[in-house]
């Protein structure tokens, strides 16, 4: 199946009418050329004084002081952008993790403490009284990934240590939930990581995705993990396990757009924050729109 020029510009237009400025110049610099920034002129309002990002980078998450969550994001953005470790945002972002990291699990917490009476996902309120003990695979395992991207910027013997821990952690798993999962791929798509370190990630992601990609098209309208976030290009080196899968997730993101141009997401907060919800909801469909795209043209749906 194809994709029309028609619905495109649809999304074109939602993006740049109705998603947020970050979305809308991200899409003006992956897909008209755009300046990089322009893109930074936006994320930078995200930025505390302590390097670390908040300010509903992360819709679900409204809380105006720094998290890791938040300032997560913001790497992502940043490797999308090849940011070096000269780009004052990434020194910022850097800086933030190492003051955060809590040694003794080793691991960082996705978020702070935060007010009651701060809007966010019914999900983040009470978050510290349920991590568990040890070890905590998100968000850690991400963030060692940019230990590595830019590893001037952090200590060699924490990055070794992290790696470790986040392997053997791994290796002794016999499942991953779809909140780890990404962690563990955006560790192992970190561009400077060693080939040994990748080798042993993707031996072993290639045995856990086997059972922890949905593969039935009925399940996609619920919150899952779709063959599209195993391998969202035909370059993963995951995609040859889901070939036909994949070709029907692009489907059925075609199939699943909007009149409006926008895809909406899969999840809600109920009646909590309800009036933070809708503004939250079309917060991330001006993200999830821009997400599909990049899909849709790596697959040659565009």
């Amino acid at each position: 199946m194809s994709y029309l020029v028609e619905p495109f510009e649809k999304a074109k237009t939602f993006i740049l009418e109705q998603a947020r400025p970050l979305e809308a110049a991200l899409f003006t610099y992956h897909f008209e050329d755009g300046d990089a920034t322009d893109v930074l002129t936006e994320l930078v309002r995200y930025q505390n004084e302590d390097g670390g990002f908040g300010h509903a980078l992360e819709p679900d998450f409204r809380y105006t002081g720094s998290s890791v969550l938040a300032t997560s994001v913001a790497l992502q953005t940043l490797r999308q952008l090849g940011a070096s470790a000269a780009e004052p945002l990434v020194q910022g972002a850097m800086r933030y993790l190492r003051e955060n990291l809590d040694e003794s699990r080793p691991s960082w917490y996705l978020i702070p403490a935060f007010p009651e009476d701060v809007p966010a996902a019914p999900w983040w309120h009470g978050y510290a009284d349920r991590v568990p003990d040890g070890f905590l695979a998100n968000p850690t395992v991400e963030i060692t990934g940019y230990l590595w991207e830019y590893a001037a910027l952090a200590p060699e013997d924490v990055r070794r240590e992290l790696t470790e821990v986040s392997l053997a952690w791994l290796e002794q798993a016999e499942e991953l939930d779809m909140f780890m999962l990404p962690c563990y791929l955006r560790l192992f798509q970190t561009p400077s990581l060693p080939p040994e370190v990748k080798e042993r990630l993707e031996g072993k992601l290639r045995e856990l995705l086997v059972t922890a990609v949905v593969t039935d098209p009925a399940a996609w309208t619920e919150y899952s993990f779709m063959p599209l976030h195993a391998a969202n290009s035909p370059d993963s080196p995951f995609a040859g396990m889901f070939e036909a899968a994949i070709q029907a997730n692009l489907d059925y993101l075609i199939q699943s757009q909007m009149d409006d141009g926008s895809w909406l997401p899969p999840w809600s907060w109920g009646d909590f924050f309800a009036d933070t919800w809708a503004q939250a909801r079309q917060e991330w469909a001006g993200i999830l729109t821009l997400h599909n795209l990049h899909a849709l043209r790596n697959f040659g749906r565009l």
